[in-house]
């Protein structure tokens, strides 16, 4: 099995129809099928299905997307990387970025930096913290934003400042108008809307405080329930960064005075990928920018 059976088997499977392949593979039609004959042979599975109008991928041909779409990337990604290597700050770099990112990246003067940098691309990905360590790890990132906690072994870790968790409430409720913070107990009652990521934090809370709480929405993005807050629908808990990016200006951003809601940005990547200049100038904006501590 080489890297060229698995770009044309996935233009096969993307494609539906092996002539389409062959045309966007700038291929003719009887190598396409014999490269797919030969990957077939090999891995002794049939992995697509022959129909009147096209194929259709057997269940062995869907295992073997997903690894054949993370081998021709980190492919790809290894070409870009040697190549940029040599040429300095040029190239792509593969960024991923948690939904609660958004109070520090983008940031001036990284926009500042990548215009100054016309050679450089962003390849964004948008994940939660697991999904981009994994990335990282298997080195389709080159950097991400993610929050903590996490496991930062192995890994580089550049942390923001810390930032409390705050409870951000439909107007509606004034009695905490003139508050600047607000308890745990405050939240007793009110249709609350939770960021997943927090799900073993606020429930420790809540039973240690003797609290039961009224979950109204669950979510998995920080910016859905910044949404869902401002349109009046209950109460988010979110990190304050996020709720002063997000803020419609028809909600009340309070603190939780609780120190146990203390929660952080980090700026991660490998040794490795640190060692290129691409990643190091990219990270050193960063710097420059005072975000870091």
């Amino acid at each position: 099995m080489n890297l060229k059976q698995l770009q044309y088997f996935l233009a096969v499977a993307e494609e539906g129809q092996m002539t389409a392949a062959a045309k966007r593979l700038h291929v003719a039609q009887p190598p396409l099928s014999y490269q797919i004959k030969q990957l077939e042979l090999e891995l002794g599975v049939t992995l697509f299905t022959r129909l009147p109008q096209g194929v259709a991928v057997t269940p062995a041909g869907q295992l073997l997307v997903g690894y054949a779409q993370q081998l021709t990337q980190l492919s790809a990604t290894a070409e870009n990387k040697v190549r940029a290597l040599a040429h300095g700050i040029t190239g792509t770099l593969n960024l991923g970025t948690v939904s609660s990112s958004a109070g520090v990246i983008p940031n001036p003067i990284l926009v500042k930096w990548l215009h100054t940098h016309g050679d450089v691309q962003l390849a964004i990905t948008e994940g939660n913290t697991y999904e981009l360590l994994d990335d990282l790890h298997k080195r389709l990132l080159d950097v991400a934003v993610l929050r903590t906690p996490f496991n930062a072994q192995h890994l580089v870790c550049r942390y923001f400042t810390a930032e409390r968790m705050v409870a951000v409430l439909p107007k509606k409720y004034q009695q905490f108008e003139h508050r600047r913070q607000l308890q745990l107990s405050d939240l007793a009652g009110l249709p609350l809307i939770k960021y997943r990521r927090f799900n073993e934090l606020f429930h420790v809370a809540f039973l240690e405080d003797g609290i039961t709480p009224n979950y109204m929405v669950t979510c998995d993005d920080a910016r859905t329930a910044m949404h869902w807050a401002n349109l009046q629908v209950g109460v988010a808990l979110v990190p304050r960064s996020l709720a002063e990016t997000y803020d419609s200006g028809e909600v009340l951003v309070r603190s939780l005075a609780d120190p146990r809601f203390e929660t952080q940005l980090a700026l991660v990547t490998t040794p490795e990928s640190l060692a290129t200049p691409l990643v190091a100038g990219f990270v050193e904006q960063f710097k420059q920018a005072r975000l870091l501590d």
